[in-house]
């Protein structure tokens, strides 16, 4: 196992040097600015030529073959989000290419998505995710500890055995821990620490809700993870549920705690640096923000792809919100943080709290759904509300209920119910958990 690391570390080396000199080499704003302009400019006619949803939209909007500024590109593009990938999901990717594979997820905004993608795009994420986690000092070989879920389980049959079996076996060449982060129950997450502590990882990383308890039920362990000395808790996925989640999970392990933000649609966008604040992938991707009428001081972020991929982003709203810098600072390089949105727990009738996106992994990729919220009414009922498509029967129904037992064996009280649209909130986004009255 550890030949198979050193040999994966030797291979992202000169990866992950590279993109430091990359990022090196140009510190200016202006400088970055251009650069990405530039590198849009460069790619956009063969996209206006491949992708039939931005050949639409360029004769509708007469759209220019080359932007002047950013300006212009944002006077002259409209904005983006999931609606538009739900009902576009041909039209929108680029016909030159057939996909390697679907990205697929509940998502925060409990509407779930696939979209096509393709494997280049995996090699782009990679070089970003370690080009940051050098910043705390994390090297491909070091052991990793996932409190993390399990949606690779959910195949029915042979299929579902396969999955497990391969993801465990990856899991094992590549130096990973995983242990399931959708019981959230103070005994089982004792029982995660127990496994932490035995596997001596280098780092932990986890959905930033799950990572709250976690460092809650086990404050009595601090001496213990502080023996650890790990390198850093990386969450991710979704905010944290409190101001101060990360100083909490800072003194019970006895290390920095950074959020990782993006995406399953974009990938990783950005990162927190240790010093405080995110740096933007900017290589990869033109962020920018425009005002949140929701919240004082929050602007929601847009995000634009740089380079090739199935499925092209322009101008795409995630629904996450975030603050910028105070002491001024474009956030296409930077931001100071995510407010976003933080995944809630669900309750049990036996008292065990179970995460959120359990439920989103019971329906990611079902075709036919088009969003979903869950309403905690009471312990012993439990609703799941989904919004199907024309032609929807009991089929999904029966998978949703498929999916959970095998989640969370023993899990009963969770009736699915076909609506024509979710509550939202005053500001016009969908919860995804809804606790009655």
């Amino acid at each position: 196992m550890f030949g198979f690391g050193a040999l994966r570390a030797l291979r992202l080396r000169g990866q992950i040097r590279e993109q430091e000199i990359f990022y090196g080499a140009l510190r200016q704003s202006n400088e970055i600015a251009r650069w990405q302009l530039e590198s849009f400019n460069r790619h956009w006619p063969e996209l206006l030529r491949t992708v039939p949803y931005l050949q639409r939209l360029s004769k509708e909007l007469a759209l220019p073959r080359q932007f002047s500024g950013w300006q212009a590109f944002r006077d002259a593009l409209p904005i983006t989000d999931r609606k538009t990938l739900q009902e576009n999901r041909q039209a929108i990717a680029d016909a030159s290419q057939a996909p390697d594979y679907w990205r697929s997820t509940g998502g925060s905004t409990a509407e779930p998505i696939q979209i096509p993608a393709w494997n280049s795009e995996i090699g782009v994420a990679t070089r970003d995710i370690w080009y940051a986690r050098k910043w705390f000092g994390i090297a491909p070989a070091d052991r990793l500890f996932l409190l993390w879920g399990h949606s690779h389980l959910l195949g029915s049959d042979i299929k579902g055995r396969l999955n497990s079996a391969n993801r465990r076996l990856k899991d094992a060449m590549l130096g990973y821990c995983r242990f399931s982060a959708y019981d959230l129950s103070a005994a089982v997450l004792r029982t995660a620490a127990d496994r932490l502590l035995a596997f001596k990882p280098a780092y932990l990383l986890a959905y930033a809700a799950a990572l709250d308890r976690f460092a809650r039920v086990n404050q009595d362990r601090r001496a213990a993870f502080h023996k650890l000395n790990l390198k850093v808790a990386i969450a991710t996925a979704e905010s944290f549920p409190t101001r101060d989640s990360a100083g909490l999970i800072e003194d019970v392990l006895g290390c920095p705690v950074a959020m990782e933000y993006g995406a399953v649609e974009t990938g990783p966008i950005a990162h927190q640096r240790r010093r405080g604040g995110y740096g933007v992938f900017w290589r990869h991707y033109y962020v920018e923000s425009i005002d949140a009428s929701s919240m004082a001081g929050a602007r929601e972020i847009l995000v634009t792809s740089l380079y090739p991929r199935c499925v092209p982003l322009v101008r795409y709203k995630i629904g996450d919100l975030i603050t910028i810098n105070p002491n001024g600072g474009d956030c296409a390089q930077e931001f100071e943080s995510v407010i976003g949105r933080c995944n809630d727990y669900v309750v049990l009738p036996n008292g065990a709290l179970v995460h959120s996106e359990a439920f989103s992994h019971a329906v990611k990729d079902l075709a036919g759904i088009l969003a979903y919220q869950v309403v905690q009414e009471s312990r012993e009922r439990i609703t799941l509300r989904c919004v199907g498509a024309p032609g929807r029967d009991s089929d999904a129904s029966v998978e949703i209920q498929r999916r959970l037992e095998r989640i969370l064996p023993g899990i009963t009280g969770v009736q699915v119910q076909w609506v024509d649209a979710l509550e939202q909130t005053i500001a016009g986004k969908s919860r995804r958990i809804v606790r009655a009255a």
